[in-house]
């Protein structure tokens, strides 16, 4: 697998009578937003379940932080109600008992406290007219300024949309990975990019995120040593590994789980 120059997964070749469509890069990018572009983000008008904002970007893996108004826990989900000061929205996640870390469920639960400040990563879903978040990650923002900061990445993730627009560059996508971790996560300078390898997939990012989806799905994520560990009998350096997992976060390819050294990818 490599990245290609479109910014999204690249093929390692597909068998010519495979029928099944991959989403392009656009929707698999984790998108910062406020609760209110969702509530009135369109809908998809073939009736298919797309919902895109007003500049054109499909809505899939979201992140929203806001202020827990209710919550409802239930055996199987637990449902919240969430206002950021420009909508109010629920973020539901579903529980399967004894199939989830216990730090899993401690930061779920700490979030379980009306007025407590919360961030929400998942997917926007519909269901009988009314917009909601799938949510796969809920936790207590470390500061408030974080609230602050989310606003910023939301502002930042339009700009760079805008001007990917104008020059005829939207296949790219625009996500904004860090930020999910701790706010430490965001680059110094903006808009640092992954290092695309375009000689066949040997750069660390590929290998990072295939060493990341070696390990398969799980709650928690895989520490980052794991992937050092891994990339070192490739010939990469713990600091090459460390740069290409900040770059991937950066660019929304991986976001982090129950801490800042364990990931998942965004897809």
């Amino acid at each position: 697998m490599s990245y290609d120059n479109q910014g999204g997964f690249g093929s390692q070749g597909t068998p010519s009578n495979q029928t099944k469509t991959r989403r392009n890069y656009d929707e698999q990018t984790l998108i910062p937003v406020t609760i209110k572009q969702i509530i009135t983000a369109d809908g998809d008008p073939t009736g298919g379940n797309d919902i895109s904002l007003k500049d054109g970007r499909t809505l899939y893996m979201v992140k929203i932080v806001g202020c827990v108004r209710s919550f409802e826990q239930k055996s199987t989900n637990l449902a919240i109600d969430i206002e950021d000061g420009t909508g109010m929205i629920e973020a539901k996640t579903w529980m399967n008992e004894g199939d989830e870390c216990s730090a899993v469920a401690n930061m779920r639960q700490e979030c379980c406290q009306d007025y407590a400040f919360v961030r929400v990563i998942g997917q926007v879903k519909e269901f009988d007219g009314k917009r909601h978040i799938q949510a796969t990650d809920i936790r207590l923002l470390g500061t408030k300024n974080e609230f602050t900061y989310h606003l910023l990445e939301v502002a930042y993730s339009f700009d760079k949309y805008q001007k990917r627009k104008e020059s005829g560059g939207v296949g790219m996508g625009v996500g904004m990975g860090y930020g999910i971790g701790n706010m430490s996560s965001m680059p110094k300078t903006m808009g640092a990019k992954v290092s695309m390898n375009q000689g066949g997939g040997n750069s660390a990012a590929d290998a990072a995120v295939a060493s990341i989806k070696s390990y398969g799905e799980t709650d928690t994520g895989v520490d980052i040593q794991n992937v050092i560990a891994d990339l070192a009998s490739q010939g990469f350096s713990e600091q090459e590994v460390r740069n290409a997992m900040e770059n991937l976060a950066n660019e929304g390819h991986v976001y982090s789980t129950i801490d800042e050294n364990h990931f998942s990818v965004s897809e």
